[in-house]
């Protein structure tokens, strides 16, 4: 006989142990046909031998709503399953209607990945349904079979599951019953969706409920729960489905179940194909407290080949509450799109998807999360220079010749010589005899149309200028063949919105299409993390600390963690960042600063001061002869040497003749008091936010040059333990901690340290008007939210209006005291076949783990949400990105 696993299934699954006692799963339920009667007789002697037009071959399963047979359409000689209610319901009146119900529920459903229903009637009093019969085999017995799914594979079943739920979605169904033993797999690749059955109409308007039986709540075997009311009263209170893959908010209240709940059982059944157990397991109690309140499984920590973002795909399927999950699984067939293994699709999906419209690219398109390692490259991409590393998930980190020729840094600069492009030193060599057609400090330009300087006879975006600066360094670092599978981009944890995605279109036109944004400060410390001498240090066990580190008492000696500050003064910005490490785990806690409080205005107060002195001594002001090119460059000398020297000479033609001036260290730090207070204003905020004492850090982090100078140090340091450590980094370091970041994501990683936890640097806003007219600005996804975040606000526009504005807005400043706008949404209002639902909205905000954001849009009473346009509108559109990417090709091929 041939094996079971390998014999075809209808909509259920057949299992044998000897070839006589067939079994149908119908559910989660395995109900033996040994004893089941029909008509008052065993099965087996009063099998009907025809059902209205279809000739009845075989019985091949038996469930709690009815026998299963497999027949054959008599004229059209199509293979189908029959089901009809059992003999002892067939006077049931309530029953025949639940029965029917279960028929129109299905007959609304057609979709390639849905169990057909083709049929229904009755005949002799006989009530039976027609529908699709399916070769193949549940998801349960694949993996029972064939053992937990790689990848892609259980991506590409997810996401086939997902299409046909959506489908049912849309028609006002949830099936509310997801789980392995309901999604088959036949012969083909196709996933059909089974026993729609249980589903009930949504909540939207178009709900109606179900009729409940005179059965009371029970569990079987399998966990699956079936509950009703008791005859003669409402239906409240019915429990359906398999708590094993159960939403929480069905075990509060099944009536609340919608489609968001069918997500995350389909979040709990992807755990299963790739673990083969469901993610809590036990007993009863303990099956409702892990589903209510258990920690959300990390597939990273599980599985070595998941990387970061098809993690935080799961996880934002399983969150506790609806609102934190995806509004539609729309969403989760997009994300779950770039990890589905094609060889696992069936052909016709596979034709089907080539010809439909690319999807807005991911910032970090990781591919099938099984694939081949590749090294992966990081630039901490500066104001003033920049450096790289290479990293692969075995644990191998290395320093790249970012400037060429064995330099580790490349000088952030560029400039046109007869015709000719030059970077680095080679441009900074024209600074004094062609200032006018030299770029640096080029990010402090993003947020700007154009550069007012011309290159290769252009005024470019500044987001042009650096993709032109990123080329050249990765062509100077990157020595392996082909491009780098994945790239890290360091900026300012402070960056907002429109800085992310300008260095983002930067890394586009560059010709990086895989990139993640990591903040400095996480790669700063992460560069510490390959020290052994970092993992001694001295962590204060007699302390319990609670979410960041106050003290509360003894510290439980097997869950230690260090509170670390990191501090970083650069062209770019002031950043403020806490962490807590546990572990091999960085998670940011808090953080403060601003990328327009960099060291350009220690720069400048150090300009200012040397142009008095010049006037003192001299009777010129340098700026106004002429000489400002020259003056900023002896300045920028000058700082340098009173970095660690108490004075410096500065010296610029004057009148013909080189005149010198001192300038002292002392004097120019009493021009920065309020810069330095600036500096311990952003550190007192961020221990703020998080109820932190600074004598309760154990490690202080420093990067840039001006923190090492001894009275910066210690203006900074006050207030702190006089034993705290002090730890300092440099660029090359940010580059190495960068590039072991981005390789912890990936698949296949060895001694890397576990992915980062990041969080939201400002808050997300929307200006909302009350009945007076009177505005206030509404927060979203508050600073310090881990990312990827998510929050849904549903938004009701009045009777007398025709449209509806949604204005988004994002905090600013030191201390998130300030708003900017970033620009807003529109909708027209149309009553039509949703009512007063049409004037609603539900909006989606999440930001991602680039800390970018993305609205969705979502009708109330219709699954599918649309996704919205960026705010705040990038500089430069699609077209013109392209059309830029052009002009810089153009520009290679003649260097």
């Amino acid at each position: 006989m041939t094996p079971i696993e390998d014999q075809p299934t209808c909509a259920g699954e057949m299992v044998s142990d000897s070839g006589m006692d067939i079994l149908f799963s119908e559910g989660s339920q395995a109900i033996s046909l040994k004893n089941v009667h029909f008509d008052g007789e065993s099965a087996g002697d009063q099998m009907p031998t025809q059902l209205g037009g279809y000739t009845i071959k075989q019985q091949i399963g038996s469930g709690g709503m009815g026998q299963v047979y497999l027949a054959e359409h008599v004229r059209m000689q199509r293979t189908v399953a029959i089901k009809t209610l059992p003999s002892q319901l067939m006077q049931d009146q309530r029953a025949v209607e639940r029965f029917y119900e279960e028929i129109r529920n299905a007959s609304r459903v057609l979709h390639p990945n849905i169990v057909a229903a083709f049929d229904a009637g009755e005949d002799h009093g006989v009530h039976f349904l027609a529908m699709e019969y399916v070769d193949g085999m549940t998801l349960t017995r694949l993996v029972a079979r064939s053992g937990p799914m790689a990848v892609g594979q259980a991506a590409s079943m997810i996401r086939q599951a997902a299409m046909g739920l959506l489908h049912a979605h849309r028609t006002g169904i949830v099936h509310r019953d997801v789980k392995p033993g309901n999604l088959m797999r036949s012969i083909d690749g196709t996933v059909k969706v089974l026993d729609l059955g249980l589903a009930r109409f949504s909540t939207s308007g178009l709900a109606v409920g179900r009729q409940a039986t005179t059965q009371t709540s029970e569990s079987n075997k399998d966990g699956q729960i079936v509950s009703g009311a008791e005859e003669g009263k409402p239906n409240k209170g019915r429990l359906i489905g398999t708590l094993s893959f159960m939403a929480p908010e069905q075990l509060e209240d099944p009536d609340s179940a919608d489609p968001r709940s069918d997500i995350y059982s389909l979040g709990a059944t992807m755990y299963f194909l790739l673990t083969g157990q469901p993610p809590f397991t036990g007993e009863y109690l303990d099956l409702v407290y892990g589903h209510r309140h258990g920690e959300i499984p990390d597939l990273m920590q599980i599985r070595r080949d998941v990387d970061l973002q098809f993690a935080n795909v799961f996880r934002r399927m399983m969150a506790k509450t609806p609102d934190e999950r995806y509004a539609s699984l729309d969403e989760v067939i997009e994300d779950l799109a770039e990890y589905a293994d094609q060889a696992n699709e069936p052909q016709w999906l596979s034709e089907f998807a080539s010809h439909q419209p690319v999807n807005e690219a991911s910032t970090f398109a990781g591919g099938s999360t099984s694939g081949q390692v590749a090294n992966v490259l990081a630039i901490d991409f500066g104001m003033f220079f920049s450096a790289a590393a290479e990293a692969s998930p075995m644990g191998r980190v290395n320093l790249l010749s970012a400037g060429g020729d064995g330099a580790t840094l490349f000088r952030m600069a560029l400039t046109t010589q007869d015709g000719e492009l030059l970077y680095g030193e080679d441009a900074m060599r024209l600074r004094t005899s062609n200032s006018k057609k030299l770029l640096h400090c080029i990010p402090m330009y993003i947020g700007k149309q154009v550069v007012e300087r011309d290159i290769a006879g252009r005024h470019c975006p500044p987001e042009v200028l650096l993709a032109m600066l990123i080329r050249k360094l990765t062509r100077n670092a990157w020595e392996l063949d082909g491009a780098p599978a994945a790239v890290a981009l360091t900026v300012p944890a402070s960056y907002d919105q429109l800085h992310r995605r300008g260095m983002l279109q930067a890394a586009q036109m560059a010709g990086l299409s895989s990139v993640r944004l990591v903040d400095r400060s996480v790669a700063a410390v992460q560069s510490l993390l390959f020290d052994p001498a970092f993992d001694s240090l001295h962590i204060d066990a007699s302390i319990e600390t609670n979410e960041i580190g106050e003290a509360n008492g003894p510290m439980v000696e097997s869950a230690p963690d260090q509170k670390i500050l990191f501090v970083g003064l650069t062209g770019q910005g002031t950043e403020t960042v806490l962490f807590r490490r546990e572990g091999n785990r960085l998670k940011q806690v808090a953080t403060a600063g601003h990328w327009h409080t960099g060291t350009l205005p220690w720069l400048h107060r150090l300009v200012d001061l040397t142009a008095e002195i010049f006037m003192e001594a001299f009777d010129v002001d340098p700026r106004k002869t002429g000489q400002a090119a020259g003056l900023q460059v002896a300045c920028e000398n000058a700082m340098n040497a009173l970095l660690i020297l108490p004075s410096a000479k500065v010296t610029i033609p004057i009148h013909g003749e080189n005149q010198s001036i001192t300038v002292r260290r002392a004097q120019w730090l009493d021009r920065c008091k309020d810069l330095l207070e600036g500096i311990r204003r952003s550190v007192k905020v961020a221990c703020k936010r998080v109820s932190l004492s600074r004598r309760r850090i154990d490690v202080v982090v420093t990067l840039g040059p001006l923190l090492r100078m001894h009275e910066v140090r210690a203006e900074l340091l006050r207030g702190f333990r006089k034993d705290v450590t002090i730890q300092t980094v440099d660029r090359s370091d940010v580059a190495r901690g960068a590039a072991a970041s981005l390789a912890g994501e990936l698949p296949g990683r060895s001694s890397m340290a576990m992915p980062h936890q990041s969080i939201t640097t400002q808050t997300i806003g929307i200006l909302v008007e009350d009945g007076r007219g009177r505005r206030r600005i509404l927060p979203v996804i508050p600073a310090g939210t881990v990312i990827p975040a998510r929050a849904n606000r549903r938004l009701t526009v009045g009777e007398n209006r025709e449209t509806m504005a949604l204005s988004l807005v994002e905090s600013s400043g030191v201390e998130r005291e300030t708003w900017h706008s970033l620009g807003r949404y529109d909708f027209e209002i149309d009553e039509g076949s949703y009512g007063s639902e049409s004037r609603a909205r539900m909006i989606g905000f999440e930001i991602n783990v680039n800390g970018l954001l993305t609205v969705r849009v979502q009708t109330p009473g219709t699954p599918g949400s649309v996704r919205m346009d960026t705010l705040p509108k990038p500089n430069l559109s699609d077209e013109e990105v392209v059309l830029w990417t052009r002009w810089i090709d153009k520009l290679d091929k003649l260097d």
